[in-house]
């Protein structure tokens, strides 16, 4: 019994390949994107996610040498628009392009619906738009942590039910199947 416990821990060593850091790994990884917008600059981003319920609030992560970072620390606002996965093409365009030297929401084609109370534009194609104000900051590692307040939540009236993912490398996805687990009697 011993030995084959032996084996079986060596057949799993050898299955994997091992990395320290994210700079050359090819793994999927899929995390919702939205295009931060501080201002009219576009930024797209998939480190997010949600850090408390009551009150709402929000963090983002962002690298200091981004033209964004300079923006948000100015601004201490901007608002999160979740675009349906059919806008990936865009997305991908102005995660390349740096917004200090190139105006993105021009390049981008997209329509602005209306600007929030900080002149941080909302965008029509949206699924769904966090307005938020940061509250917070911190720097880890090579990021700053904007946590901030979600002031309002737009919700459009007809979303599309495929949500943006990107999964690293360019490469994006959405989902192709929505199941919802039975309730516990």
């Amino acid at each position: 019994m011993e030995n084959k416990t032996k084996d079986s821990k060596k057949d799993i060593k050898s299955i994997f390949n091992i990395y320290t850091n994210l700079g050359e790994i090819t793994h999927l990884q899929p995390r919702l994107v939205a295009l931060l917008a501080c201002g009219e600059n576009l930024m797209p981003a998939s480190w997010h996610m949600p850090t408390s319920k009551s009150p709402f609030r929000y963090a983002v992560a962002v690298r200091e040498e981004n033209y964004t970072h300079t923006l948000l620390e100015k601004n201490g606002s901007f608002t999160l628009n979740f675009l349906p996965f059919n806008y990936y093409e865009i997305v991908d365009k102005l995660g390349r392009i740096h917004g200090d030297k190139e105006d993105k929401l021009t390049l981008s084609g997209l329509e602005v619906e209306e600007k929030d109370t900080h002149n941080n534009v909302l965008l029509s194609a949206s699924d769904f738009i966090y307005a938020c104000e940061v509250c917070d900051r911190y720097k880890n590692g090579d990021h700053t942590i904007f946590i901030a307040d979600v002031v309002k939540i737009y919700v459009n009236e007809t979303q599309s039910n495929q949500p943006m993912l990107f999964s690293g490398r360019g490469r994006y996805m959405t989902i192709s199947k929505v199941l919802r687990a039975p309730k516990p009697q």
